[in-house]
């Protein structure tokens, strides 16, 4: 196979099902083609650290409290950092995907369209499940909460000054160094007030340029907001990256990732399964049970 294109891989045959001959290395590329791009287009794994592991479960002893004593006498040996029991734990749960591959559709001639298409829609399905899971959970592990000065767009409103002052409350609280770059998620609809340009010392610049330049902010935006939704009316701005929370997939051992079945009379039906999970890591940092002073949630941002 070292020679084929991935057409050529993933290319459908009518003789021994959808995927032809050689149906478990097919099947398995397909999967991690899936698993792959739909961890890759998701807005969440851009700003917290992403994993496969081998474990469904797990447990973190806090430990974050440390000391280092300077100057020592010679011969003086400094006590031990307390050892504290302090832990929090995460827990991958089960997710699928599935469809099915119609012989009709064998028939017209039509199957890698829609093969493509039926496996983009399972990629962008569960791309939107994981930006849902992640966004909500650091929208629940939040440690420091700022209300907007009014909602975004608003005469009233300053956006720049919401921005500084969560920025502010993270450096402040937060077990940090005081240089890390941050990221700012937004709903969707808040779009234009970081686009629009004004004039900034005498520079043209929208205010998400201003920012970026400022304070090393990204920002990221999310369609999963309003009532009911991951974000709801607020935003999230925190520092990214593992340290802050991680979004977790199986790749171990013990059950099958992929299934091919026959439904008689219509077609064959594609499983995928995949187990998940995240943490919003807890670093004695003053913050409650499972949450993160590296976490700010800007409440009120769209009405």
């Amino acid at each position: 196979m070292a020679n084929k294109t991935l057409e050529q891989i993933l290319n459908v045959s009518a003789a021994t099902g959808p995927f032809g001959k050689g149906d478990a290395v097919l099947e398995q590329t397909l999967r991690d083609f899936i698993q792959l791009q739909s961890t890759t287009i998701a807005v969440g794994t851009q700003i917290v650290g992403v994993r496969t592991v081998s474990w469904l479960s797990f447990t973190w002893y806090t430990g974050a409290e440390g000391s280092f004593t300077y100057p020592l006498d010679d011969n003086a040996v400094v006590d031990p950092t307390k050892i504290g029991t302090k832990n929090y734990s995460v827990k991958l749960e089960k997710g699928q995907g599935r469809c099915v591959f119609l012989d009709s559709t064998l028939l017209r001639g039509e199957t890698w369209e829609n093969m493509n298409r039926q496996q983009m829609a399972i990629i962008q399905g569960r791309a939107d499940l994981i930006d849902n899971h992640i966004l909500s959970k650091l929208i629940g592990g939040a440690g420091q909460t700022l209300a907007a000065t009014a909602v975004w767009g608003a005469g009233s409103a300053d956006e720049e000054k919401d921005i500084l002052d969560g920025m502010d409350l993270i450096f402040a609280n937060a077990r940090v160094t005081g240089n890390e770059p941050l990221a700012l998620v937004l709903p969707a609809s808040a779009r234009s007030q970081m686009m629009n340009t004004r004039l900034y010392t005498n520079i043209l610049q929208s205010l998400q340029e201003r920012l970026n330049t400022m304070i090393s902010l990204e920002v990221f935006y999310t369609r999963d907001y309003d009532t009911g939704k991951a974000l709801g009316k607020d935003a999230l701005l925190l520092i990214k990256g593992a340290q802050t929370a991680e979004f977790f997939s199986y790749n171990g051992d013990g059950f099958q990732e992929t299934e091919l079945t026959r439904i008689e009379g219509v077609g064959f039906s594609w499983l995928l399964t995949s187990y998940m999970g995240s943490v919003i890591h807890e670093l004695d940092d003053g913050a409650a049970a499972g949450k993160n002073n590296r976490i700010v949630k800007l409440t009120g941002v769209i009405a």
